[in-house]
C-alpha cells in the first residue's frame, strides 16, 4: 500500500517537532555558555566558533540540501542564540533603512542594538571607545572600488576587523505615483550613478536630483506628487511607498563588501584571511623589497591598494600607505616570520586583523 499525501505530512510534522525540541535544546545551551562568557569576561559573537560550525554543519549535510542554505539556516540559528546571551551595540554608516544600515541587520539579525553614525571615522571612534561593541565600515563596492575613508581610519584607528559580509546591492523605484506620472527622482549620487541607463531608457525627462542618502530620498518621494526615490524596498516599506520597479540598477553583480570591526583579536580559525597596512621607507627599491618578502614565503596578495599618506605619523615616510590582504593568519607560522622582516623595511607596519572566511558568503575577493 503506498502512502497517502496525509502520511507523509504527517511525517513531517513528526520530524518538525523534533526540529523545534532541538531548536530550544541548542538555545538553552546556548544560555548557559552566555553565562559562562559573561563570568569570564568572553566576547559574545565568535566568528571563528561560529564559522567552525557552519563548515561542520556542511560537512554533516548530505548534499539534499545546498551548502549555502545550510549556511543561511546556521546563521540564522546563531544569531538568535546570541540573541539570547546579549543583545550587542553595533554601528554603522546611517541614516536608517540605508544598505549600511541592511548590512548590520543581517550580520546580526535581532541580536543587535544598532546606532547609526554620521561617518566613518565615527563609527572607528565608537568602536574603539566602548561605546558600541562593533562597527560595520564599508570596505569596496563592485563598481565604485575601494572605500577610502575606512581604509585611511583603519590606519589611524585602533581596531581588528573581526568579520566580513558581501551585501548585492539591488536599486529599487518608490513613488506614490505611476511611473507615466513621475517627473523627479532623488537618490544619493551613487544610486542615481548605478542606475544611469535605466532612468535614461525608462524616465528620460525625469529630474535627477541628489541627496545625502537613499532614506532621505524615500522621504521626499513620500512628500512630493510625482517625485520617486531610489533606494532599499524596507525603504517604501517604511514609508507607504509603492515599489514601482525593483532591480533597476544596470549592474546585476553589485556587491559592497562590509567589514565588521571590534577591539578583540580572532584566534586562528584554519581558514583564515589577514589584512594589513604598511609605509615604506622613502627610498629606491622599498616596496620591491617588502613585495619579496611576502613572494619568498609564498604569500599571495588577494588585495592590494596605496592611500596618500597625508602626514598621518611624524614617522611615516614617503608618500603612501599601502594596504595589503592575504590568505592565512597572523599568527600563522610563515605569516608571522615575513611581518616581521616586513616591520624591519617599513616605517609603519600594523596588522589590521585576522578572520575567518566564510566562503557559503558571495566574495569580492
Amino acid at each position: 500500500m503506498s502512502e497517502s499525501l496525509e502520511d507523509l505530512r504527517n511525517e513531517i510534522d513528526q520530524v518538525d517537532h523534533q526540529i523545534v525540541e532541538a531548536l530550544n535544546s541548542r538555545a538553552q545551551l546556548s544560555q548557559r555558555v552566555g553565562q559562562f562568557k559573561s563570568d569570564n569576561g568572553d566576547p559574545v559573537f565568535a566568528p571563528s566558533r561560529e564559522a567552525g560550525v557552519i563548515k561542520r554543519a556542511i560537512e554533516l549535510s548530505d548534499g539534499t540540501l545546498p551548502d549555502d542554505v545550510i549556511a543561511d539556516i546556521f546563521r540564522k540559528i546563531m544569531a538568535s542564540s546570541r540573541a539570547l546571551q546579549r543583545l550587542m551595540r553595533v554601528a554603522y554608516l546611517g541614516p536608517e533603512l540605508s544598505f549600511s544600515h541592511k548590512a548590520a541587520g543581517d550580520m546580526f539579525d535581532q541580536g543587535g542594538e544598532y546606532m547609526a553614525a554620521r561617518s566613518i571615522s565615527e563609527i572607528f571612534r565608537l568602536t574603539r571607545s566602548g561605546d558600541v561593541e562593533y562597527g560595520v565600515v564599508p570596505i569596496e563596492n563592485t563598481i565604485g572600488g575601494t572605500v577610502g575613508d575606512s581604509i585611511d581610519s583603519f590606519v589611524e584607528g585602533n581596531v581588528v576587523i573581526i568579520s566580513e559580509f558581501s551585501l548585492q546591492i539591488i536599486h529599487n523605484l518608490m513613488s506614490h505615483s505611476d511611473i507615466t506620472n513621475i517627473h523627479t527622482v532623488y537618490s544619493h549620487p551613487q544610486a542615481l550613478a548605478q542606475c544611469n541607463d535605466w532612468l535614461s531608457k525608462n524616465l528620460p525627462t525625469a529630474q535627477r536630483v541628489e541627496v545625502a542618502s537613499t532614506s532621505a530620498a524615500a522621504i521626499k518621494a513620500a512628500n512630493e506628487a510625482g517625485s520617486a526615490a531610489i533606494g532599499l524596498d524596507t525603504a517604501a516599506k517604511s514609508n507607504s511607498l509603492k515599489l514601482i520597479r525593483r532591480g533597476i540598477q544596470d549592474v546585476d553583480e553589485n556587491y559592497t563588501r562590509f567589514f565588521l570591526i571590534g577591539r578583540q583579536p580572532n584566534p586562528p580559525s584554519g581558514d583564515d584571511q589577514t589584512a594589513i597596512c604598511f609605509a615604506v621607507a622613502d627610498r629606491i627599491g622599498a616596496l620591491h623589497d617588502v613585495l619579496g618578502i611576502m613572494r619568498n614565503h609564498h604569500i599571495s596578495l588577494s588585495n592590494m591598494q596605496s592611500r596618500p599618506a597625508r602626514g598621518r605619523s611624524q614617522e611615516q615616510a614617503g608618500d603612501y600607505v599601502f594596504y595589503a590582504e592575504f590568505p592565512g593568519h597572523e599568527k600563522d607560522n610563515d605569516i608571522a616570520d615575513a611581518l616581521n622582516q616586513v616591520k624591519s623595511l617599513c616605517t609603519m607596519t600594523k596588522v589590521l586583523g585576522s578572520w575567518p572566511i566564510d566562503r557559503s558568503l558571495n566574495s569580492m575577493r
